[in-house]
């Protein structure tokens, strides 16, 4: 995994290109990191298994929040990605703003346990 062109700026980041919901589009990655943290090597295992497996973990997000909106029967739904966010532990997901939560937005946890909750939940 290449580091060097990581950011700090409220953790380490960079843009990377996903395909959701049938179109490619640049989000960002961010290794939650404090001031003069690294990324460690639980982040490092953690972004080498999604880049092996991007495609399958895309897909299991649309899968994750399609079965959301259908268990809370939402209408008229919105969902613009915005980061992947690799956590200190290693646990992973996409953070989505939506148009039913506009306050809060979701995370779409893709490892360790696999589902959609607030983001507040998530962070």
């Amino acid at each position: 995994m290449n580091l060097s062109d990581l950011v700090f700026d409220y953790g380490w980041k960079k843009t990377i290109s996903i395909q959701f919901q049938g179109k490619r589009q640049d989000i960002e990655l961010v290794f939650d990191a404090y001031k003069g943290e690294e990324v460690n090597e639980k982040q490092c295992l953690s972004y080498e298994k999604f880049e092996r497996s991007q495609s399958l973990y895309e897909e299991q997000a649309e899968q994750l929040l399609d079965n959301y909106i259908k268990v809370n029967q939402l209408r008229d739904v919105s969902i613009k990605l915005k980061t992947l966010l690799i956590k200190h532990n290693g646990d992973f997901g996409f953070l989505a703003d939506c148009s039913w939560d506009i306050e809060n937005g979701i995370a779409i946890i893709l490892e360790s346990e696999p589902r959609v909750v607030l983001q507040d939940d998530f962070l």
